[in-house]
């Protein structure tokens, strides 16, 4: 039997359980945490020699199996002989900037440096990427100045902790009932992040106990209500409650925001700072197919799904097969009698090996109890992300010899499509329904939620190509073939590029956003701010799409940079800021041109939403991680007028 060593949050942990929690983890990750507390020579000089992943055009550092054998053995005494009350060693910046060259087996940029110390968090109480004021004013100075935020998703969220930091007042308008954004919207069958959870995370709150790797919607909003309640948040927002308007008060420098509650309840706020936090995923967006009024089944978009309606043995057709439509089938087939998918443009699908399991008690522990693996095992998914930025560029020469995009994207499209073939088989028919004419990343790779497999379902059928009407009773293809359905789930997805819809905004001079955008689309500078709206801020406006990078260090680092303009603001005792008109053409014209080196208008964008109405990329940008990275590192105040 064996001995129990210690007690852990209600498990026994004996040795076989340590061994078993080792096995589990990333070794490398591993590696440098382990060096990070004991400084051991022999870890350093183990070498992670960057090796192809076989078949696929993935690179990683790899450790060697001997090498690995002898990191867990030194890991298992570490933690076997531990004392659990002993302080962890935490590195400097230039200690953590070695051990990132470690880790990854090549030297990295300043800008990958900075930005993984921030993910990394082991300053500042884990919050690297916090505001902070230069000479901060007195209290009763700070009292006088008011921010409004709108909506509580995770950026509206970012911002509010930031403003929590800088000691400044806030509001948080949420029109929803509930918290989380996107993640309070779309509670469908099998709704989950298709990114790990460990990077899909803030990275100053990374002790959060996720259950899955992949964390559910369910999942998700615990994460927002364990946030809301430790930064102690929640008393600031206001929920069922929409701005319906925000009007730029030039006399008292303040933004006039009108709003609406659920009852019907006006009220106005007036606020000099104004924050959008309203997201792209926000706008569901319904398809426009002839006669779908006249439907008399059942019928619901993605984004309100009816619980309460029960599909068991019943006909589903599922109109869409984007990230939401695809994940979405597996659950709805279980339960259908008959599940008809329709199919208007195919999608690279990605395998993602786990992409279901839970966090097991092992990992669990292993992350509260090896100081600092938490922190690498999450670079560890930020690092292995950086490297799709490979296969958006333009490779000229590679096109002059006749290829699509670049070697590497073409090495990602055998995978897929050899992905593809292994999941169908010889069925030819099946296999060009689902291969897709344009290159892959012209749109967003979607997850493999057992999306081919449930397509070779007995009760599944894909059907490819436009609808051609509904009728009273079914759905009509181009063809004439006619099949009736009990239930019609409309998972057209969303309306990107609909910013900051339906709040109509007046700025500077009566200017609304439809002034300024109605020649192409939305646009924005560094795509936070507009001219002619001062103390304006939208996160995750127009081109916000990084090439790589986590959605929530990225929160982190816009807002941080926002702040840094409120803060110079007052503290300078000014009243506002506005970006200058020529440095936001300037900056959208290089836009549109570094554009032109992406895949994007090359492909189309895969007939996806990357592209606007107008045919410019409105969603994503052209910068590498290391030119938008030093962009919004610290804003230059000579670009704004501050006054």
């Amino acid at each position: 039997m064996a001995t129990v060593l210690k007690q852990s949050g209600g498990l026994s942990v004996d040795e076989e359980f340590i061994r078993r929690a080792l096995d589990q983890a990333q070794i490398n990750a591993l590696r440098i945490a382990l060096f990070q507390q004991t400084r051991d020579p022999e870890l350093e000089e183990m070498a992670a020699v960057r090796t192809e992943l076989r078949g696929t055009p993935y690179e990683f550092p790899k450790i060697s199996k001997e090498h690995a054998a002898v990191i867990k053995q030194k890991a298992f005494e570490y933690l076997r002989d531990r004392d659990p009350a002993s302080p962890s060693v935490m590195p400097s910046r230039e200690e953590a900037a070695h051990m990132m060259e470690m880790f990854n087996g090549k030297k990295i940029s300043e800008q990958h440096v900075d930005y993984g110390w921030g993910d990394l968090a082991f300053a500042d109480n884990g919050f690297v990427r916090a505001a902070r004021w230069k000479n901060k004013p007195a209290d009763e100075e700070l009292d006088k100045f008011h921010v409004t935020i709108i909506g509580a998703g995770f950026s509206g969220l970012m911002a509010a902790i930031q403003m929590q930091q800088l000691g400044l007042k806030f509001t948080i308008i949420e029109r929803q009932a509930g918290l989380g954004g996107t993640w309070y919207l779309n509670d469908y069958p099998e709704a989950r992040v298709d990114i790990t959870s460990f990077i899909y995370q803030y990275k100053f709150e990374q002790d959060y106990p996720w259950k899955s790797h992949f964390a559910t919607q369910g999942d998700l909003r615990d994460y927002v209500d364990y946030i809301v309640d430790k930064h102690g948040l929640r008393e600031h927002i206001r929920l069922n409650t929409k701005v319906t308007g925000s009007v730029w008060n030039e006399e008292n420098s303040r933004w006039d925001i009108t709003t609406e509650d659920g009852d019907g309840n006006k009220d106005t706020l007036n606020s000099q700072f104004m924050i959008s936090g309203a997201g792209l995923f926000s706008t569901p967006k319904l398809p426009q197919i002839e006669g779908i009024e006249k439907f008399r089944g059942k019928m619901f978009h993605t984004t309100a799904w009816d619980h309460d309606y029960d599909y068991t043995g019943k006909r589903v057709a599922v109109i869409g097969t984007g990230s939401t439509g695809s994940q979405l089938v597996r659950g709805v087939a279980a339960k259908a009698s008959q599940l008809t998918i329709y199919q208007r443009t195919p999608n690279w699908v990605n395998q993602v090996p786990g992409y279901r399991n839970e966090v097991t008690p092992e990992l669990r522990w292993l992350l509260d109890n090896m100081p600092g693996y938490k922190n690498w095992f999450s670079y560890h998914h930020t690092a292995s992300a950086m490297q799709v930025e490979a296969f958006q560029y333009l490779d000229d020469e590679w096109i002059e010899k006749g290829g699509v995009v670049s070697e590497k994207n073409e090495q990602l499209r055998q995978m897929l499509q050899g992905y593809i073939r292994s999941k169908v088989g010889d069925n030819d028919e099946l296999y060009e329904q689902l291969v897709p004419d344009y290159a892959p990343m012209s749109r967003r790779l979607v997850v493999d939620n057992d999306w081919y497999d449930s397509l070779l379902l007995d009760n599944v059928d894909l059907v490819s190509g436009p609808i051609d009407h509904f009728t009273e009773n079914g759905i009509v293809s181009p063809d004439g073939t006619e099949r009736e359905f009990d239930l019609v789930v409309l998972s057209a997805g969303f309306d990107v590029e609909r910013y900051l819809w339906p709040v109509e905004y007046e700025g500077r001079d009566g200017t609304t956003l439809e002034d300024l955008w109605s020649e192409d689309g939305a646009r924005a500078h560094l795509t936070l701010t507009i001219p002619k709206f001062p103390n304006f801020i939208i996160l995750y406006g127009p081109n916000a799409g990084a090439v790589t990078g986590s959605f929530h260090s990225w929160m982190e680092c816009l807002t941080r940079y926002s702040c840094r303009l409120i803060t110079e603001t007052i503290e300078s005792g000014s009243k506002t800021f506005e970006i200058k008109e020529d440095v936001y053409l300037d900056y959208n014209d290089r836009l549109d041109k570094g554009l032109k080196t992406l895949l994007l208008e090359n492909q189309g964008a895969g007939g996806g939403y990357y592209l606007n109405s107008h045919g410019r990329p409105g969603v994503t940008q052209p910068w590498t991680f290391d030119q938008f990275y030093e962009m919004i590192r610290e804003p230059d105040f000579d670009e704004y007028s501050i006054r």
